[in-house]
């Protein structure tokens, strides 16, 4: 399902529903990594944009006691975004 994006904050360039790579941090730890996540990415500076339901699903994604698919350097780990 592609989501509508409003135009960048930045610097006004068109923003478009991509899949990508994301870290997810509480404060300054980094706490997972999420693979296949829908995001709007600006086509002129690359600024990423997180609808409100992504950000809720990945942060079940994160607290679920699933066991992640991928563990690296200890704690952090990969999850895969459906």
């Amino acid at each position: 399902m592609d989501r509508i994006y409003h135009k960048c904050h930045f610097c006004e360039g068109e923003v478009l529903e991509k899949r990508i790579t994301a870290d997810y941090r509480w404060g300054d730890e980094l706490i997972a990594v999420i693979e296949n996540v829908p995001a709007g990415v600006c086509q002129v500076c690359g600024e990423q944009y997180f609808k409100a339901d992504i950000v809720k699903e990945m942060e079940r994604l994160v607290h679920s006691k699933k066991k992640p698919k991928t563990f690296l350097l200890g704690s952090f780990y990969i999850r895969s975004f459906q």
